[in-house]
């Protein structure tokens, strides 16, 4: 029963599930219902005391503003009636009995369009990410430095030496080492004695000792290290579980950061070793609407650390999306820049 008390204002209400609702919608006489959109993923249907039509639409089941479906939701209802927000929102996983609207929310980022806008960080610093072409190009807390527009590494796995002349990319049997120039490469496999890969996920270039350590899931998940001077294997590490999605290395601190499945930053030692995490995904401001929680995993950020000074790097479409600034020191964290053009 959603029932609708909102005197002499006319109410668009938007009514989506995922399983098969009975909706009954009552209004209060001096309420003036413009509108009833009904969708879901198995069809639902509508009985109401107002003498408005309802319309069967497709729209995604969306039950909390910080998420995928909501964003796609206000899409399509801008476009059909340039709507950028919403009044009113009632999500929940289950729905009550009963749902009454009588007043507005609170003016909130979360339910425009738009959504959470960045903010001007405390201080900016630069640093460095890979583009598709394996170079290294700078970018800042707030954004990409002007000039022309770059083609930026999503899936990771790949690092390149402190001299840019090396290049390592992550295979499914090991590791392959060119030239940037591309003229020679050569394919490093694991020895024999090594546990296979299962999902290799990234790899990170150890600057103070020129290793490159690569992180894989499935199983218990391992890390494994390589001499990049000597050009050889030299161990590797159970992870014990712990799912790293992709890998950093910080030499002020002189250990890793890594970006777990479940959306927490885990740091470890040179040598591979778990130290202490620190659970984020909660607090980075707008990074719900990136995926659908609950029916997918977070999607992978790229992580460049410098001491407490971490940067989380969203990449999608070879653009940068999103940029996090998080202070390991203060355990603070926010949104210090959004593609506008996304």
């Amino acid at each position: 029963m959603v029932e609708v008390d909102r005197p002499g204002k006319k109410v668009l209400l938007v009514l989506t599930s995922y399983s098969k609702v009975n909706w009954q919608v009552n209004a209060t006489p001096s309420t003036l219902i413009a509108g009833i959109l009904v969708g879901g993923y198995e069809e639902p249907t509508l009985t109401t005391s107002s003498p408005t039509q309802g319309y069967l639409v497709k729209l995604p089941s969306a039950y909390e503003a910080d998420n995928s479906n909501f964003k796609e939701l206000l899409g399509k209802l801008n476009t059909w009636f340039g709507t950028r927000k919403v009044d009113a929102f009632r999500g929940s996983y289950s729905i009550p009995e009963r749902i009454r609207l009588s007043s507005v929310d609170t003016s909130s980022a979360e339910l425009t369009l738009d959504g959470p806008l960045p903010v001007k960080p405390r201080k900016n610093f630069n640093f460095r990410v890979l583009t598709n072409g394996f170079e290294k190009t700078e970018l800042y807390l707030t954004g990409p430095a002007p000039g022309p527009a770059k083609s930026y590494l999503a899936e990771g796995k790949v690092a390149v030496s402190p001299s840019g002349k090396a290049i390592y990319s992550l295979k499914s049997t090991g590791i392959e080492v060119s030239e940037q120039s591309g003229r020679t490469s050569t394919l490093m496999k694991l020895p024999a004695d090594f546990p296979a890969f299962s999902w290799e996920m990234d790899l990170a270039y150890d600057t103070k000792r020129d290793i490159v350590s690569v992180i894989t899931n499935g199983g218990e998940g391992f890390l494994y290290r390589f001499d990049a001077k000597a050009k050889k294997w030299l161990d590797y590490r159970s992870l014990k579980r712990l799912d790293l999605f992709s890998l950093a290395y910080d030499a002020t601190e002189d250990r890793y950061v890594a970006w777990t499945t479940a959306g927490r930053l885990q740091f470890l030692t040179a040598d591979g070793q778990p130290l202490h995490s620190r659970e984020l995904i909660s607090r980075l401001v707008g990074f719900g609407r990136l995926y659908d929680r609950g029916n997918r995993r977070p999607p992978r950020v790229t992580i460049a650390a410098n001491g407490n000074d971490i940067a989380i790097v969203f990449v999608s479409d070879n653009s940068i999306q999103n940029i996090w600034y998080y202070d390991a020191k203060s355990d603070s964290a926010m949104l210090t820049f959004r593609n506008e053009n996304r």
